[in-house]
């Protein structure tokens, strides 16, 4: 049995687990700073964008960005430069996903000392690159959002869901109230930074110890 093998198996699960959760969780978010009666305050989920539809938690809405008509009846324009980020970006996770589970395949073959070509070696870069892409591609994500508004309406800069940075804040003014938000990427997208880290760590001890014999 070759023991450093074992190391890249737990390495690339555990690539795989993130990879996994981060479909499940929001890639970003709007958070809406709400004031209570009694003088406190709170910061709420309003907004959580998904790789395929977004939720606005405070209406209790969930809108397809494959159905235009919601996305237009909910935010009052179409997501067109947007959806393409954003599959994009869930393209690059999913292939991710799938070599790391190679990469698991391959370890466990190469614990049990079965022969195998050199791929093994390398082929974890490819996990590597394939998360780094999904999770740089998605930093556009917003401006696109912005640019598909810019391009349909022309008040963007009063809309709460329409910010075109990764994170940051703004104040919105009703009625002589004001409103403040914060926004920024969310577990799933941080889920996908940490597999890219975890994959790297991985593809170098890979280079050293797949297929190495036990001293």
């Amino acid at each position: 049995m070759r023991k450093f093998s074992i190391i890249s198996i737990l390495i690339f699960m555990a690539t795989f687990a993130l990879l996994t959760v981060s479909y499940s969780k929001s890639w970003a978010h709007i958070n809406f700073l709400a004031e209570y009666s009694d003088g406190s305050t709170k910061w709420i989920p309003y907004i959580e964008w998904y790789p395929l539809n977004a939720k606005d938690i405070l209406n209790d809405v969930t809108v397809k960005f494959s159905d235009d008509s919601e996305t237009w009846s909910v935010m009052g324009f179409k997501l067109n430069s947007f959806i393409q980020i954003s599959n994009a970006s869930l393209s690059f996770a999913i292939l991710a996903w799938v070599v790391s589970l190679v990469m698991i395949i391959l370890s466990i073959a190469d614990t049990l000392e079965v022969k195998l070509p050199p791929i093994g070696k390398f082929l974890g870069f490819a996990v590597f690159l394939f998360s780094l892409l999904s999770f740089l591609i998605y930093l556009g994500a917003p401006a696109a959002k912005r640019k598909d508004c810019d391009a349909q309406r022309p008040d963007c800069d009063n809309l709460n869901f329409a910010p075109n940075k990764f994170f940051g804040t703004f104040t919105t003014s009703t009625n002589n109230d004001s409103y403040e938000f914060k926004y920024g990427p969310s577990s799933g997208w941080n889920c996908i930074v940490i597999a890219c880290s975890v994959s790297l760590v991985g593809s170098i001890f890979n280079i050293f110890f797949f297929n190495h014999q036990n001293v």
